[in-house]
């Protein structure tokens, strides 16, 4: 499949966050596994810790790809195909208009800042996909939703894909 594609990269308060959860779970287990008296609470806590680091890993994005036909939000797993015809608008935004975002089924800086998160004033969802806030861009489609992306050339990605959007 030909197209452009931007690529993600983990800003330094992804990197810290990151390190530091991690290094969090991984204490809390040292610790369970040394002091607890049994190992059913070790194990529980390691088993349902890692369970929850590999979910947010599934869905860490990669890349956004610009397609003859679709914007694609590339993560591990799953794809996010948004075709053309079906965006309405596209934009750059600054973090402040973003303002406030509660994370619902959602990761607030564990390898980016991903998922479902809560706009509380127009009590919607917004489906984000960054790994930085900076250079954020957001896509709205024909049915109201809106996905925010990041990029490092966040006016090129909105050029791309206003410039592939049917009139």
């Amino acid at each position: 499949m030909t197209g452009i594609r931007f690529k993600y990269a983990l800003d330094k308060r992804c990197r810290i966050v990151t390190w530091s959860v991690a290094g969090g779970v991984v204490l809390t287990a040292g610790l369970l596994w040394l002091f607890s008296p049994g190992e059913y609470l070790p194990v529980w806590f390691t088993s349902i810790a890692l369970a929850v680091v590999v979910l947010a890993l599934l869905s860490v994005p990669r890349s956004i790809r610009i397609s003859d036909e679709a914007v694609e939000i590339v993560c591990l797993v799953e794809i996010t195909h948004i075709p053309y015809r079906h965006i309405r608008s596209v934009r750059p935004i600054d973090r402040l208009e973003l303002r406030p975002l509660v994370p619902v089924f959602a990761s607030p800086g564990f390898f980016g800042y991903f998922g479902y998160w809560l706009d509380v004033q127009n009590w919607d969802f917004i489906k984000i996909y960054a790994t930085s806030w900076q250079g954020l861009v957001v896509i709205e489609d024909i049915y109201e939703q809106r996905f925010v992306v990041s990029s490092s050339d966040a006016g090129r990605l909105c050029e791309e894909i206003a410039s592939r959007i049917p009139v």
